[in-house]
């Protein structure tokens, strides 16, 4: 496989499926990126200079408290320092007896000492940390060699909150940005699914008269189009019956009085014949007009499959059709009911005619409903399997339907399975013949 190849596979296998997560995909990555790119340089070039800023003056204030107090030996003097440096400079202070300095001071960094550690050394005295959360302070202990030096230092002085405004601020503003943008694009995508809805239905033969052009130009000019397709293949369908409409009946006046010439006129054999051509011709007639007609005119009904199929199936067998039914699950799909019936009929009927054994088997799916006839007879060769769906296509003169061997059996049984939104195809039979499967989306 090469580079490219892959790079689209794991594209499909990571890529969202529908529209509208990948929309919200194409919406969300920026802003992600966006957030992370501004978060890092605040980090780099405010949160961490003001950090530092904050740990440098607190260290100052410190080391300027320590040469104060060393400049002034009296004590009282010192006392009027340290009030000085509580009330003015608001700094904690207290100078206490020597203490021993404890023997390798391990000083623990964070995120908030990240940057005051480094100051106070600068100070030039060991010291020791201790953390005082309840109190939100810090307490710093400075080990000088005639006095020790205790600082309680409040966080705000040495740490700047604005980080965690900041991080509250971009995950607010993202999360609302993309509820926005989610609220958006489900609307706009509704004449989308509407649209793609229609087509389905359309597709299946079912009605779509209440389906109205909205949405973005765009979505509305797929809309007008999908009209414009459902309106022209409508007239067509109803200028092609009614041109065959008009042929049978004008072919029909015509043969009744040949039919009723011929039956007042004495039997013979040239008058039998006569006869038959003339059946012949009105099977021909009524197969193109049942051809032009479709399933145009019946509406699609609700229906349980299994008894429907089994029932259909026991008014073969009263015929004499040797067929057996397999299926233990049902389910409820929309179909026009003769239609489909005269479907099952003309595959089971050719199946009989050819096979002495015919086996209907149905299974159903997640997502589709599977109807297989099979049988034990000669077959159909693969190479002529696509041919016998042609119209007027015959494999012999024998190979014929019900509509009178004019060869459009095959042809109104597909267009039947089509207009049913299912697809039909043919496969060698573990009986040995021919077995036509017909699939039907759920």
């Amino acid at each position: 496989m090469s580079l490219k190849d892959k790079i689209r596979y794991y594209r499909l296998r990571l890529l969202p499926r529908r529209l509208l997560p990948r929309s919200i995909l194409i919406l969300v990555l920026p802003v992600i990126l966006i957030q992370s790119v501004s978060g890092v340089l605040f980090y780099d070039n405010h949160w961490q200079n003001v950090s530092r800023r904050l740990a440098l003056g607190v260290a100052a204030d410190i080391k300027n408290a320590i040469a104060l107090y060393d400049a002034f030996p009296d004590q009282q003097d010192r006392e009027i320092i340290v009030n000085e440096l509580r009330t003015s400079a608001d700094l904690d202070i207290r100078f206490t007896d020597i203490r021993e300095k404890p023997e390798n001071i391990r000083l623990k960094s964070n995120n908030k000492t990240a940057e005051l550690i480094p100051a106070l050394r600068k100070i030039g005295y060991p010291f020791t940390l201790n953390d005082l959360p309840a109190d939100r302070r810090l307490l710093i202990t400075f080990y000088l060699p005639d006095y020790t030096v205790e600082v309680l230092l409040p966080y705000k002085k040495f740490f700047s909150s604005t980080t965690y405004v900041f991080a509250f601020w971009a995950l607010f503003s993202s999360l609302l940005f993309t509820g926005i943008a989610i609220l958006f694009l489900r609307n706009q995508m509704r004449p989308i699914l509407r649209l793609a809805e229609a087509t389905k239905n359309f597709g299946l033969g079912r009605d779509v008269d209440d389906f109205k052009p909205e949405g973005a130009a765009e979505v509305r000019q797929a809309s007008l189009s999908f009209l414009q397709m459902r309106d022209r293949i409508r007239r067509h369908i109803e200028e092609r019956t009614r041109m065959l409409a008009g042929v049978s009946h004008d072919l029909r006046t015509p043969l009744t009085r040949m039919r009723l010439q011929l039956a007042m006129m004495d039997k013979s054999d040239d008058i039998e014949n006569l006869l038959e051509d003339v059946t012949e011709m009105e099977r021909m007639v009524n197969g193109y007009l049942d051809f032009a007609r479709g399933g145009d005119k019946e509406k699609a009904q609700p229906t349980d499959m299994l008894p429907f199929v089994s029932d259909t199936l026991d008014g073969l067998k009263k015929n004499g059709l040797p067929v057996q039914f397999d299926c233990t699950t049902s389910v409820i799909m929309d179909i026009r009911r003769n239609d489909f019936k005269r479907c099952l009929w003309n595959l089971v009927t050719n199946a009989g005619r050819y096979g002495t054994q015919v086996n209907v088997s149905m299974i159903v799916s997640e997502k589709a409903l599977e109807i297989a006839v099979e049988d034990n007879g000669p077959g159909i060769p693969e190479e002529k399997r696509e041919d016998v769906f042609k119209a007027f296509f015959r494999l012999d003169e024998s190979r014929n339907s019900e509509t009178g061997g004019v060869g459009l059996g095959l042809t109104i049984t597909r267009d039947i399975v089509t207009a049913h939104g299912g697809k039909i195809s043919m496969e060698d039979s573990a009986l040995g013949g021919l077995k036509v499967v017909m699939t039907f989306p759920i």
